[in-house]
């Protein structure tokens, strides 16, 4: 049987199916979903819980002892597997269909997958559990349909915001539904029940680190050196690690990257922001930044990049917030600082 996540709850509270398959690449929807199964769970006696991160080298076998091994307490257990990319491999796949198939009825088994797509429903491990169960098919959030879930969300816990102030959260937000519930969440705090207006949201995220990298990240690509700087140093002085600031630049400038690559292959800028989900709001600088930087900027950025890494670890001499001052003026002015040693 196949549920959308909302109608997960309902169906818990009539039966416990004894398999299911949580599919999706949504971290917080798919955390809820799984937290609504072990409760339900729980609620009819399954008290002990088994954690598997099933990763690229797990060892299936410790799966396979796990579900014969009778509990010292007789209790009825869950078996938690987790499959960070959707992929048990063949003899993961192989124990899968095993315990589907087994329907013991001491025994739940829960799977989760991080990553789903619609072909994925015809492979046998998946098509087993959910023949076996129940499968929830967990769908990303559509650009057009995140304002009506922030809505949703904040209307749920209490909130009652005017429709600028969800149009604004979703644009800090860009599609992360984690992000924009730990804003919800502190919304609620300092909101309670009153209306939540756009000031609300911008307090709520003025101090937020993670908005703060995405500012850099925002001024880097528009090409605003001064302001690259003066966040780069807030963010250093507050004591925020710089590989917060490093994953945000680089998930960013892989983009910009491929959007540079693509139009010069003769495609459309709107055709690919629109395949590549690029968001309205990010659009405008990363169209500043393909214009300023070429195919070699963007490498050298890159080597940058690969630098402060290294730095912010230890592997490397010399101090990481230098070199990424260094990159930053690089990225907003790419005719005037050479890649010379510093980037090497």
């Amino acid at each position: 049987m196949a549920l959308r996540p909302e109608a997960l709850a309902p169906a818990l509270e009539k039966s416990l199916a004894p398999v299911y398959l949580l599919a999706g690449a949504e971290p917080l929807l798919l955390q809820e979903c799984r937290d609504q199964v072990i409760r339900a769970a729980q609620a009819r006696g399954f008290t002990e819980r088994n954690v598997h991160e099933a990763g690229g080298r797990f060892d299936w076998s410790r799966l396979d002892e796990d579900s014969n091994a009778m509990s010292l307490f007789a209790s009825r257990k869950i078996l938690d597997i987790r499959l960070p990319t959707g992929k048990p491999g063949k003899e993961g796949a192989k124990l899968l269909v095993e315990l589907a198939q087994a329907a013991d009825p001491d025994v739940l088994l829960l799977v989760s997958s991080g990553d789903w797509s619609g072909a994925m429903r015809k492979l046998k491990w998946t098509t087993e559990l959910a023949r076996a169960g129940v499968l929830v098919e967990i769908w990303p959030v559509k650009p057009n349909e995140l304002p009506s879930w922030i809505r949703n969300r904040m209307a749920a816990s209490g909130l009652r915001p005017e429709p600028e102030a969800v149009a604004l959260l979703a644009e800090l937000v860009e599609g992360n539904l984690l992000a924009a519930q730990q804003e919800i969440d502190k919304l609620l705090l300092v909101g309670g029940s009153r209306t939540i207006t756009v000031d609300d949201v911008t307090r709520a995220v003025a101090n937020s680190s993670r908005f703060d990298s995405f500012r850099l990240v925002d001024c880097a690509l528009s090409g605003q050196l001064g302001e690259c700087l003066r966040v780069a140093s807030g963010l250093q002085r507050t004591g925020v690690a710089i590989q917060l600031v490093y994953a945000a630049l680089y998930r960013e400038l892989t983009l910009a990257d491929t959007v540079r690559e693509a139009v010069s292959r003769g495609q459309s800028e709107g055709a690919v922001f629109s395949k590549l989900r690029v968001w309205q709001t990010r659009q405008g600088p990363m169209r500043q930044a393909c214009r300023r930087l070429s195919a070699t900027d963007f490498g050298d950025a890159f080597r940058a990049l690969s630098l402060v890494d290294r730095q912010s670890k230890g592997r490397a001499a010399g101090d990481a917030w230098q070199t990424l001052d260094r990159l930053l003026w690089f990225l907003c002015h790419p005719d005037q600082v050479k890649a010379g040693p510093g980037f090497q």
